[in-house]
């Protein structure tokens, strides 16, 4: 599902998404909405599958170059604002506000139709489950969250609270040397990642699942130095496709 948003996708009819719709779990999915939002750049779907009875939210990772250039400012803005000390990037979080109406409303609708349906974001769509978890309190309890390759969203107080609110319904995948988790770095911004880290270690599928805890699992995508990441294990969680078949993946 995290591959297929970078696909172009068909409002009210279905997926036209290349290899990314070979693949059983999309034969239950029907398309809800899109959005695409051009400045700040995001893009992403929802979907319902009917048969694991779950609404899907995905959104996009970096696609374009206007999405490259905010994700470089690795400047702070507090959120959420009632939490003492709390601090996030502040690229992800003007590009998750800007979408955030559209999704939220979409969300709603699709979950008074199917209300006992888990909602599950997907992606980079961390600050866009806690923003939903905060505002719908009964809800919050049908939220999964999982990420592939998720950069650092803001600084330790801001983790912590993640943490609380949605720590035990979220799942965060690293893969092998992948330099996205690594980014921005702790060491001069004070970054952190939240728990549960799952660390895929090589492409046979051996995996790790480190310490449920704020403090970052050396174990973890942390075993690797950053100078030895690159980009090539952020292009292949899963053997996805080249980067190169995406409809097309690198435009304004």
């Amino acid at each position: 599902l995290a591959e297929t948003s970078y696909y172009f996708l068909h409002q009210g009819g279905g997926f036209s998404c290349g290899p990314a719709c070979d693949i059983p779990l999309l034969k239950s999915v029907s398309l809800n909405t899109t959005w695409h939002s051009p400045n700040p750049v995001s893009d992403g779907f929802i979907g319902i599958n009917s048969k694991d009875r779950e609404i899907y939210v995905t959104w996009t990772g970096t696609r374009r170059i206007r999405t490259v250039i905010a994700d470089s400012f690795a400047i702070f803005t507090d959120y959420p604002k009632d939490v003492a000390g709390s601090s996030v990037h502040a690229g992800f979080y003007e590009t998750t506000r800007a979408a955030y109406p559209y999704i939220l409303k979409n969300i709603l609708a699709a979950s008074r139709d199917n209300p006992d349906y888990k909602i599950v974001f997907i992606a980079s769509a961390v600050l866009s489950a806690l923003m939903f978890a905060r505002d719908n309190d009964i809800l919050k309890y049908q939220v999964r969250v999982w990420t592939f390759g998720q950069p650092r969203v803001g600084n330790r107080r801001f983790a912590e609270h993640y943490t609380e609110v949605l720590g035990s319904q979220t799942y965060r995948v690293t893969y092998g040397a992948d330099i996205v988790p690594h980014i921005p770095p702790w060491q001069v911004l004070g970054y952190q990642h939240h728990p549960l880290e799952i660390h895929i270690i090589n492409k046979t599928g051996d995996f790790y699942v480190c310490q449920n805890t704020v403090r970052e699992d050396l174990d973890g995508a942390y075993r690797w130095p950053t100078i030895d990441t690159g980009v090539a294990d952020h292009i292949d969680y899963f053997g996805k496709p080249e980067i190169t078949n995406f409809d097309p993946l690198i435009e304004w």
